[in-house]
């Protein structure tokens, strides 16, 4: 019998999975550009009411430009329904707040989009050099014969000398050339994408584990002990049996060798200090020299979801009461007890008489007013009166009702003075009328005090406002103000 019965029941479980949702869904695009815009690896949890007012301003944006959203409602309701499809997980905060993150299957989601969108060949000399030396390295380690192991080193020992030989004897140092660097970058940049998703799974396991365990206390079938025992071995082994576990292991054993992480670093400084770095962005730049940020920032989340994890259950031990739990368990067993035995002579339609309630409550006040659906039902609708808008206004009437034009009146003063003006006064009233406003007369009175214009002696001047109405007013004298200029 083939193998393709049981290659297409697993695919028909990865198909069902929520990764591939997310890449199927008809909004695939419109949900991963929302995630990406609002999580990063510098904000993995964004609270809930901040997300849920984001969700629904990106989602208008998008609408406004023509774009086809998801008819959900408010950004509240989006944000359940992605979480009901396990893109986004609701975890507790410190200060008793609540936040969303990203679900692994959500980043699985981003990286295949984000390998699809990447315009990169699928095939190149750098990634058959890795998968080479990865297979001639673990080739190595699985030989168990002692002389094989040791013929193996000693070829690699003999050709590292041989070619450092040759570089002290005066052979060429060529550095690598643009296109293989390129290369090179797309390979390390595709491992270092999958770190934030192990991470994340590693997580969500340590969630299973402190959720099952809890669920095994209430049953009350195991005794506590052999429980909690099984909840320490599940943590304890977690990193060897999962292949999540054992990239984060492989990160502990990084972070805690400072001479490796610092060589690390200089690493990837070595290689965006290539020339063909210069085709980068400054963000791609600084997203890949900070690369070990990626591991301590992952080893810090999985630490932190550890401690409260820790929490929760010493705060559960210490809150549980197995008697209150035994005691309720009995009765309900006793309950269903007497009904067994009342269901054998009960006829149809019988009921058996009992009190609802006790005589005597142990509560100070019974609500007089309860839930009416009329009372949470949306408004009418307003009716639509756009036809009946007044046309927009026009900038030079905006502009007729603000402050003085100094620039404008200014030069019509001076041109009305070197036309033959007598006074300043004349020269206003020589102005047209949308320069004779009355607020003009401040700018005036600005312009004379500062020594812009010269008004030492007063005059009648006729003032128009913007509806056409006139009004006189008398200048007064106005001498310069001393100043430092």
């Amino acid at each position: 019998m083939s193998s393709i019965p049981r290659d297409v029941a697993r695919l028909e479980r990865a198909r069902d999975g929520a990764a591939l949702g997310l890449v199927r869904s008809p909004w695939a695009a419109v949900i991963v550009a929302i995630f990406r815009e609002v999580f990063s690896q510098e904000q993995k949890q964004v609270r809930a009411e901040r997300l849920h007012v984001q969700v629904e301003t990106y989602l208008a944006e998008l609408a406004d430009s023509g774009h086809d959203v998801p008819a959900h409602g408010d950004g509240r309701a989006v944000c359940l329904s992605w979480m009901h499809s396990q893109w986004l997980r609701r975890v507790p905060l410190e200060d008793g707040g609540e936040a969303y993150e990203l679900t692994s299957a959500a980043l699985s989601a981003m990286q295949m989009h984000d390998g699809l969108s990447r315009e990169r060949a699928l095939i190149s000399e750098s990634r058959l050099t890795t998968i080479v030396d990865a297979v001639h390295r673990w080739a190595v380690e699985a030989t168990p014969d002692e002389a094989a192991r040791v013929a193996a080193l000693d070829a690699e020992i003999e050709a590292l000398i041989a070619e450092r030989d040759r570089i002290r004897s005066g052979g060429d140092v060529e550095a690598a050339d643009d296109d293989r660097m390129h290369e090179g970058f797309s390979d390390l940049i595709d491992l270092i994408d999958q770190l934030p998703g192990d991470f994340r799974r590693v997580e969500e396991a340590l969630d299973r584990i402190h959720e099952q365990m809890v669920r095994d206390f209430r049953a009350d079938e195991r005794p506590k002990g052999d429980v909690l025992g099984d909840y320490l071995a599940a943590s304890a082994h977690l990193t060897s049996q999962t292949r999540e576990g054992r990239a984060f292991e492989g990160a502990l054993a990084i972070l805690g060798d400072e001479k490796l992480l610092e060589a690390f670093r200089e690493d990837l400084r070595a290689i965006v200090a290539h020339p063909f770095a210069r085709s980068l962005t400054q963000e791609e730049r600084a997203d890949f020299v900070a690369a070990d940020r990626v591991l301590r920032r992952g080893l810090r989340d999985v630490q932190m979801r550890q401690r409260r994890a820790s929490q929760s259950l010493a705060e559960y031990l210490s809150s549980y009461s197995s008697g209150e739990e035994r005691e309720l368990t009995r009765t309900l067993r006793s309950i269903e007890q007497e009904l067994g035995v009342w269901m054998q002579s009960a006829r149809p339609r019988d009921a058996v008489t009992m009190d609802w309630m006790p005589t005597r409550l142990d509560i100070d006040h019974l609500r007089s007013r309860f839930y009416d659906p009329a009372s949470a039902a949306p408004a009418a609708r307003l009716d639509d009166v756009s036809a009946e808008r007044p046309d927009a206004p026009r900038l030079d009437d905006v502009r007729r009702q603000g402050g003085p034009l100094l620039a404008e009146t200014r030069d019509g003063i001076e041109r009305a003075l070197a036309g033959g003006a007598g006074s300043l006064a004349e020269a206003f009233n020589a102005l047209p009328d949308d320069l004779r406003r009355p607020v003009e007369l401040f700018g005036l009175a600005y312009l004379a005090s500062h020594g812009r214009l010269s008004a030492e002696r007063g005059g009648r001047v006729s003032a128009v406002r913007p509806d056409g109405t006139r009004r006189e007013f008398d200048l007064p004298e106005m001498t310069r103000e001393a100043t430092d200029e």
